[in-house]
């Protein structure tokens, strides 16, 4: 069981599942990566059954501080992406 995941780990488990070559493992992982990204780019929604649901979060405009001159400052809003886990991942986290 793996502590750390990441895309090259995750190439490795398709390509030892599914019997396909490490290279095609690996621009699999790289197509859904994109396509999430595409997705949540263009303020849609990725939703995984079992494991949650990417959206993105519209942060408003605010005002805030300068750190360094302590000066009064605009912050723009920005659009966040946000992951709401499934009730699935949280019972798994929790070992229900």
């Amino acid at each position: 069981m793996a502590k750390y995941v990441n895309k090259e780990a995750l190439a490795e488990v398709i390509y030892q599942e599914l019997k396909i070559s490490r290279k095609d493992a690996g621009h699999a992982v790289e197509k859904i990566f994109q396509e999430m990204s595409l997705a949540l780019a263009s303020d849609g929604e990725v939703d995984i059954s079992g494991f949650g649901k990417f959206i993105i979060f519209n942060r408003k405009e605010r005002m805030g501080i300068n750190p360094v001159t302590k000066e009064r400052m605009k912050i723009q809003a920005t659009k966040l992406p946000k992951f709401k886990p499934s009730q699935t991942l949280k019972n798994l986290c929790n070992k229900k």
